[in-house]
């Protein structure tokens, strides 16, 4: 290791056998000082992402002499990837680790949401607001305590208490600074498996709506001796907006279902080459920037074949700024209608006309 990087290993650089190049197995993704290289090429793609991460953070250091380091990796045929899904399988976990918050750096070329990194930055800054704003959040992402009231309820008042009470039954409290009402509408899943339910309480004045379960059971909790007291509220009219509501969700949670999950490969190495160009001079560089960032997020076989097409023009010209067009006009036109998006809703598992009303309750 001295002689391919004598620097990071505290060494005096030996010119006459200095090694350039180092070729290695994994052995070496753990555990080394390789900082004084600046250019990174993964040959092969491992199925954990966190090797990863390891292998590139044996050059990506503190203390690396370098403004900026390159990570080169090498995708599967596409005919093997159709057959192993690698690279899918990769992008789907790496997916899973930035959602958790917990990824601080792109490891694919996929966009990173450092959300975690981000709250730690806070406290070390002394936000104090982190702290309420973290614990909150921890309260309300368990179902402990709704699960512990609806046991108690069912030890108290039994199974069939509950399942004879008509559909659309009502009731109204008051609360100190809340003025609005709360809706429970159940609907069926698709091909009848099972039913959906949905929460949701609005303020009557300024229509926000909050589907929060624990949030909204903290509102409506009572005692079974508390009076029973119905406001003034607008009932069709906030019933109305909750339902909006409802289908507009779902509808976008369809969309996003339907959305492709993983980048292709064709992808990948186009924005490695317009990388590539940015450092060459040849293309406009803020241009090609926000080409890169459209490239790295999934998107439908049909944009998928005008990007290969694209590509395999470039291989035969080596034309920068015809690669560039293509891409930038592929990413026009990907905006302007976004993948998995449906007709209307006219495609969507659910329709207005499915919500059945099972109660609600004013608040006033």
């Amino acid at each position: 290791m001295g002689q391919f990087a004598p620097i990071a290993n505290e060494m005096v650089p030996d010119p006459e056998n200095k090694i350039d190049i180092l070729v290695s197995t994994d052995v070496l993704s753990e555990g080394q000082n390789l900082q004084d290289c600046g250019v990174i090429v993964n040959y092969d793609l491992t199925w954990n992402p966190v090797r990863l991460v390891q292998r590139n953070g044996r050059i990506d250091r503190i203390g690396s002499p370098h403004e900026t380091i390159t990570i080169y990796n090498m995708f599967p045929e596409e005919e093997l990837e159709e057959l192993l899904h690698l690279v899918e399988r990769l992008t789907q976990r790496i997916a899973q680790i930035d959602d958790l918050g917990l990824l601080d750096a792109s490891v694919l070329g996929e966009v990173v949401h450092p959300r975690t990194f981000n709250t730690i930055r806070r406290i070390r800054d002394e936000d104090g607001a982190v702290l309420e704003e973290e614990e909150a959040r921890a309260e309300l992402a368990g179902p402990e305590t709704l699960l512990k009231e609806l046991k108690e309820l069912l030890n108290r008042e039994g199974e069939d208490a509950l399942l004879d009470l008509p559909k659309g039954i009502h009731s109204g409290l008051r609360r100190e600074k809340a003025n609005g009402m709360f809706f429970y509408f159940q609907a069926p899943r698709p091909e009848g498996m099972g039913r959906r339910h949905f929460w949701r309480y609005i303020d009557a004045k300024t229509h926000e709506i909050m589907d929060n379960r624990f949030e909204i059971a903290q509102i409506i909790a009572c005692s079974p001796d508390e009076p029973r007291y119905i406001g003034d509220q607008d009932v069709f009219a906030l019933q109305e907006r909750v339902i909006d509501n409802i289908v507009k969700t779902v509808r976008e949670s369809d969309a996003k279902a339907a959305a492709p999950k993983r980048t292709d490969p064709a992808q990948q190495a186009v924005a490695e080459e317009l990388k590539r160009a940015i450092r060459r001079g040849t293309v406009d560089r803020e241009k090609a920037k926000a080409v890169v960032r459209f490239l790295g997020q999934p998107m439908g076989k049909f944009a998928g074949k005008r990007l290969k097409k694209a590509w395999t023009a470039w291989r035969q010209d080596r034309d920068d700024e015809a690669l560039l067009g293509a891409a930038h006009s592929l990413g026009e036109d990907f905006a302007k209608e976004p993948p998995g998006a449906t007709d209307a809703g006219a495609d969507s598992s659910l329709q207005r006309e499915d919500l059945e009303l099972i109660c609600f309750e004013h608040v006033s």
